[in-house]
């Protein structure tokens, strides 16, 4: 028979036991509802730049530019032309790899559209920073005064960490391009009034369909290009000579 000393300590074992349980139960409660809250947050904040990717402005006029495409969603480098690949760009100009890219494949993709090697089409971002549809704007504007490759450059050249001001935009870039007289009066009242507005936001309503994520992506007849093949390890740049080969150039 047990003793009287015997009785408590098996029950303060028992009462030891029990609390050591309800204090494992809580801190797993704890844990799951610390999961849950991490799960959910992390499905609002991807809800959230899923918004921020696919929405559009609904500023802004209609004009189309004149070397648009015939899907009014992309700005043509020469006439489109039969029996020939067609190169579609996909570049923001806040994005420094776009920057990268443009700096050394420029005069392949330049070439390749004057010497018709390649249908060349421009699709000018708007999701890198909130100066990236300014500058998209911008550079469809200087297409009505055949500006439009001669202003795309210098928006990579002047790229910066904080972005495009109106006085780059419209002032400093336009006097490196030659813009004077009536085509910068043109040119500014373009930019002023958006009047690209609507065509900058089909760019990005084409670049979300088409699944682009990223930039700069490079499409080839209508099939994503894998930028590892267009970039040299060895010298740790976009490569030319590998953007000839694909256009068999």
């Amino acid at each position: 028979m047990a003793s009287s000393s015997q009785v408590r300590r098996s029950r303060r074992e028992q009462l030891q036991a029990q609390r050591v349980a309800t204090a494992q139960k809580e801190r797993r409660n704890r844990i799951l509802m610390a999961i849950a809250g991490v799960v959910v947050f992390g499905l609002v904040v991807g809800l959230a730049v899923w918004g921020i990717s696919t929405s559009t402005s609904s500023k802004g006029g209609t004009d189309t530019p004149p070397n648009a495409n015939a899907a009014q969603n992309g700005i043509m480098l020469a006439p489109m032309q039969s029996g020939i690949p067609t190169l579609e760009i996909f570049s923001d100009y806040n994005c420094s790899v776009c920057k990268a890219a443009n700096l050394t494949l420029s005069a392949v993709i330049d070439q390749a559209a004057s010497t018709g090697k390649a249908n060349v089409i421009v699709h000018s971002m708007s999701f890198e920073a909130a100066s990236s549809r300014p500058a998209a704007i911008a550079a469809s504007c200087a297409d009505f005064q055949g500006k439009f490759v001669d202003y795309h450059n210098q928006l990579y050249i002047n790229q910066s960490s904080s972005g495009f001001d109106s006085t780059m935009l419209q002032t400093t870039i336009p006097a490196a391009i030659g813009l004077t007289g009536d085509a910068l009066t043109s040119f500014q009242t373009c930019v002023q009034t958006e009047a690209t507005g609507k065509f900058v936001d089909a760019e990005k309503a084409y670049a979300v369909k088409q699944k682009v994520t990223a930039t700069p992506t490079f499409f080839l007849d209508g099939q994503k290009i894998d930028n590892s093949k267009l970039f040299n390890t060895s010298t740790n740049t976009f490569d030319p000579d590998l953007l000839r080969a694909l256009l068999n150039m």
